[in-house]
Order: C-alpha cells, then structure tokens, then sequence
C-alpha cells in the first residue's frame, strides 16, 4: 500500500507540472499508438493529430523528451515512457468516464459530450473519478469503444474478443464493432454499440446467439455478425 502511494503521489507531481498543451501532446501518441502494434509514433503523424505544423512538435517533444515522460529517435518518432503512459492512463480515465456519464445520464450528443469532457478532464480528482466510476457501475469502455483504464491501484482490464466466443450468462460489454457502417448502424438500433451492455442466453448448433440486451429486449444474431462484435467481460 505504501509503494501504491508514492506511485500515486509521483504521478500526481508529473502532471501538476505539465501545461495543458504538453499534456494533450501525451494523449495524442498514446491515442494514436492506442490499438497498434508498433508504438513509436512518427512526427508527422503526431503533427497531423494535433493539427500544427512538424517544427513545433519537434520542439516539444524534444522538451517532453528531457523531462523523461517520451523516448525521441531520430527518423523514427516518439513514444511514451512508463512516466508518460501513467499519466496518460490516468487523463483518458478521466475523460472517457465523464464522457460516459454525459451520454448516458444528461442525454448528450458524442461529440458534445466528447469535447466537454475534454475540459472536464483537467478538474477531476483521482477520488472524483473513482466515484463517478462507481456510479456509473465501472464501464471498461467509452461509447466510442476506446478503453477507460483502471486506476493506478487496479489491474489493466482484458483485451476484447469476439461476441461468438462468449459464455451462456456472462455478462458482456461491447468494446467496439469491426463491421461496416451499415452493420454498425442496424447494431446500434439494436441496442449494440460500445460501451453498451448485454449477455448471451443461448447459442443455437449453426453458432447463432440469442442475446439479452435489457430485461425487455431479446434479439438473436448469426454468427457472422456475432464475430464482428468485440466484447469484454464485466462484472454482473
């Protein structure tokens, strides 16, 4: 408990001394290295995620470089240090459990609601944030199917896997659909989209399943569509 706290406490100092603007630099290569193999993050493609020109990323990130929170090689691009990916971790935590909570509870559009908890996220507590996830039930996943990772005393949340695979009564959360535009609308009328909830009934010999959604919606699904529905585990 006493390392967990000073842990806690030097990822606190880190971003007290981070602006902003050295702060949204973070979240955008650990956003774009987000679901990719490779996770150094060349500068122009930093550059095109923060909308500025290459010189001025050259020279923050060579700033954020000496600071310790991102590794910087020449040719290649950037990407986070154990320091950086902490406060990452804690930044899209906060902003994706806020995003949650306005879609959800206040009825906001996404992109609404994605840009006010961008603001939101830089007055969030850790213990705020701890209580909103509790209220919210600890989503693992935004609506926009992007991870909410777990406080810095928890343990990283599993990968997705595909709706097929999932057990009879275990219940699920979409992490994302795979699917073309056309099957990600029919799925969200459905009830399936990220971040939203669910559990299998019963799985037919062909591998259709039949899904409980809410207490008062059942649908079945064929397994084609079943695989292109990447889901985790939650807690009932």
């Amino acid at each position: 408990m006493a390392n967990h706290k000073i842990v806690k406490r030097n990822i606190m100092a880190d971003q007290n001394h981070l602006s902003e603007n050295e702060e949204m630099y973070l979240v955008t290569v650990r956003r774009i290295c987000e679901s990719c193999e490779d996770s150094v993050v060349p500068i122009s493609e930093l550059a095109e995620g923060l909308s500025v020109l290459p010189v001025s990323v050259n020279q923050m990130v060579k700033k954020l470089a000496n600071s310790g929170f991102l590794v910087y090689t020449p040719y290649r691009g950037v990407e986070l240090t154990a320091r950086g990916k902490a406060i990452t971790n804690r930044i899209l935590r906060h902003r994706r459990l806020w995003e949650v909570f306005l879609v959800k509870h206040l009825e906001m559009q996404l992109d609404a609601a994605d840009s006010l908890a961008c603001r939101l996220e830089h007055l969030t507590s850790e213990d705020v944030a701890d209580r909103l996830s509790k209220f919210l039930d600890n989503p693992v996943v935004c609506f926009h199917g992007s991870p909410i990772y777990p406080a810095e005393n928890q343990v990283e949340g599993e990968r997705g896997f595909a709706l097929s695979e999932a057990e009879v009564g275990k219940p699920f959360q979409v992490q994302r659909v795979i699917g073309d535009e056309h099957t990600r609308t029919f799925l969200a009328e459905q009830g399936l989209y990220p971040g939203s909830s669910g559990s299998v009934i019963a799985i037919s010999s062909s591998g259709s399943a039949l899904l409980q959604i809410t207490p008062e919606n059942h649908i079945t699904m064929n397994k084609q569509v079943c695989e292109q529905i990447l889901v985790i585990y939650r807690e009932s």
